[in-house]
């Protein structure tokens, strides 16, 4: 229970008035059912064959009047005790989210998915109910266990009574039933929404971080979350607004049963111990022992997922120890002696590299899977580090080492094209404005730019339309498409291509890739752009400034394509394979 409160205290310390309110609350209506257990004994010894009927109606009026008071305290003890829990539980899930923003590639590579979304979703839950569980432990006295069987067993015509206002119990039940269901589609509906956005947040981390999208993806994730919550909120208005009004019911009943039982001791019918076995079954019909039992399971359960959840936040942040602005890329990238190796003990993926990339070079990247091209990607964007236990070296833009430079600024120079294609369940104009306010022309020339303003004018609804989880209404080549209008549009200093044209076929890809040339090459912008591209298809790079083949992570040669293929090295090798599969 401490270990419990520990890992929620500082989730419901903001809000303690309320909780302090609630738990206030909660006292009146305590008290309320302690002063009806003893009205009961005085209603055993007052209900005699020769009672005064006004004392037995006054004794009805008295137990009728503490439910009525007590229908406000319990309604807006549980709503209170509810709406601070489940406040707590999205600040909760706010805090893990963030964290998951902040945490290295490395984390989402080795971690599944599913497991992080449970740990959002479900563990949170299981906190909150844990919470719940804590505070009936705190409110519910122990008493004892009661069935239904012993109200027949004490008098069964009194059990009629209460049988009466059954309809008025399924009536109530039945509505808020009713009520709840729709609620909880609702609900459920918007749980969909939010698992939506963290499989967005979490697939997405390479985009994510080499775009700086964190606070754009955090931001729509909190939308979506505030949205669950008020169908949350609407749901817990109806649940715990029908507890008391059944106990309001009953005490209509009970009072009924009251002044029956008058009548039937007066004809000798009952005894007065025959009433009080009678009142006391159903003074005790609260199943408080059922709520203990569970409480204990909730709270193990809650214990449990508050570790799982605790450790993520424990764990290290990417680090960000740069503190100098890139605001502008002037001169080259340089990478001095770089080796790196994914985790330690493994091998090399990149060795002894050494590369110099001068401003307004297109330097095309090639060799077998598994020479180390797209390491050389992540390592520029800093989402994994050379200056670690896994590597050696440095890399320098400018002169400085990246290490040197702050994350975010590092970032936005770069422009990521990737295979791994990302798209968010939203229309065409978010997915490659993500956040930001671009003109319409602005746009226009993108889309056009990468091939897609044909397509995405012959769609229902323009730029406006929805594209479905993952771009799932597009084909593979017109998702491509939309992530190179998505970087093109971002105008960055040094664009990146991680086999940027991989899904398009080769009639498309000549198309695309002319125009990426013409824009890259200064002829609508204020500066040639610097272009590393990681291909398969050489002839997307054979007419780069720089090609660059790698086998087992090292450098094997170096130079223009005619260079190259009079050489007949692993160059010639791989672009003669490169045609005949182009030709097959």
């Amino acid at each position: 229970m401490k270990r419990l409160l520990r890992y929620l205290y500082p989730y419901v310390r903001p809000y303690w008035k309320l909780a302090l309110i609630a738990l206030f609350l909660s006292l009146p209506f305590a008290g309320i059912k302690g002063v009806q257990v003893w009205l009961v004994k005085h209603v055993v010894n007052t209900l005699t064959p020769h009672a005064n009927f006004m004392e037995a109606f006054k004794l009805a009026m008295a137990l009728l009047g503490l439910a009525i008071l007590n229908y406000p305290c319990r309604f807006f003890h549980f709503y209170l005790m509810r709406y601070v829990i489940d406040l707590a539980a999205c600040l909760m899930r706010n805090d893990i989210y963030k964290k998951l923003q902040r945490l290295p590639l490395s984390f989402f590579v080795s971690n599944k998915s599913g497991a992080l979304i449970s740990n959002i979703l479900n563990d949170t839950r299981l906190l909150a109910d844990g919470l719940k569980s804590a505070i009936d432990i705190v409110r519910e006295p122990l008493t004892a266990m009661v069935m239904f069987g012993m109200a027949l067993y004490s008098d069964w015509h009194l059990t009629l009574v209460i049988l009466i206002v059954a309809p008025l119990f399924i009536l109530i039940f039945v509505k808020s039933g009713r009520k709840v269901r729709g609620n909880q589609e609702e609900v459920q509906e918007q749980l969909a929404h939010m698992t939506h956005a963290i499989s967005e947040g979490i697939g997405g981390q390479k985009i994510s971080k080499a775009f700086n999208l964190q606070d754009y993806i955090r931001n729509r994730f909190q939308k979506v979350q505030e949205r669950f919550f008020r169908f949350q909120m609407k749901t817990a208005a109806v649940e715990e607004n029908a507890h008391p009004l059944v106990e309001l019911v009953g005490a209509l009943a009970f009072a009924g049963v009251i002044l029956y039982a008058q009548h039937r001791i007066s004809i000798g019918a009952i005894t007065p111990g025959d009433f009080f076995s009678f009142v006391t079954a159903l003074a005790l019909m609260m199943d408080p022992l059922r709520k203990y039992s569970q409480a204990n399971v909730r709270i193990n359960q809650a214990r449990a997922a508050g570790e799982r959840l605790f450790e993520i936040l424990a764990l290290p942040e990417e680090q960000d120890e740069g503190t100098i602005e890139l605001k502008e890329f002037k001169d080259k990238i340089e990478f001095d002696r770089v080796t790196f190796r994914y985790k330690e003990g493994e091998a090399e993926i990149v060795r002894n590299l050494s590369l110099t990339i001068r401003k307004g070079e297109r330097v095309g990247i090639v060799g077998l899977s598994g020479a180390g091209k797209s390491t050389i990607i992540n390592l520029l964007l800093r989402l994994y580090r050379v200056r670690t236990a896994c590597g050696e070296g440095e890399i320098r833009i400018d002169g400085i080492n990246i290490e040197k430079y702050t994350l975010q600024s590092l970032r936005q120079v770069f422009g990521l094209v990737s295979q791994d294609l990302f798209l968010f369940h939203d229309t065409v104009q978010e997915n490659i404005c993500v956040g930001h306010t671009y003109t319409t022309a602005d746009i226009s020339r993108a889309l056009t730019i990468a091939g897609a303003k044909d397509f995405v004018e012959q769609l229902p609804l323009g730029i406006a339309t929805m594209i479905g989880d993952r771009g799932t209404r597009l084909s593979g080549g017109q998702c491509q498409r939309l992530t190179i209008a998505r970087a093109v549009l971002r105008n960055p200093a040094i664009l990146l291509f991680d086999e940027a044209t991989s899904a398009l076929d080769n009639a498309s890809e000549k198309e695309v890739q002319a125009a990426l040339d013409r824009w890259s090459s200064a002829a609508d912008t204020t500066a040639a752009k610097t272009v590393i591209a990681v291909a398969h298809r050489l002839t997307t790079i054979q007419n780069y400034d720089q090609i660059v083949v790698m086998r087992d992570g090292e450098v094997i040669e170096q130079g223009k394509h005619d260079e190259l293929m009079g050489a007949s090295g692993e160059y010639y090798k791989l672009y003669d394979l490169s045609m005949r599969g182009r030709s097959s």
